[in-house]
């Protein structure tokens, strides 16, 4: 994700943006395909709100070229603001 590039656009410096991705791989019609994948991401942006954070998280992760190049994929972001 591009979270840390957007915070800074939003005039939020991160000091750390952390994200692990959890991959879900199951038989669908008898070929093995993505199905899932869970974001996990933990952020420290010193004086940003939680739910600016979010809503910029969210918005980060609708507009990424992944998430959007796998858009038949269920995506979970789970988001974290430290």
């Amino acid at each position: 994700m591009a979270l840390s590039n957007e915070l800074h656009s939003a005039g939020h410096d991160s000091k750390n943006v952390s994200t692990e991705a959890t991959v879900t791989l199951d038989m669908v019609d008898g070929a093995p395909t993505i199905t899932t994948i869970n974001l996990i991401t933990v952020a420290e942006v010193p004086g940003l709100s939680n739910e600016e954070f979010q809503k910029i998280a969210t918005t980060t992760k609708e507009a990424c070229p992944v998430s959007r190049a796998l858009s038949s994929v269920n995506i979970e972001l789970e988001a974290t603001l430290k």
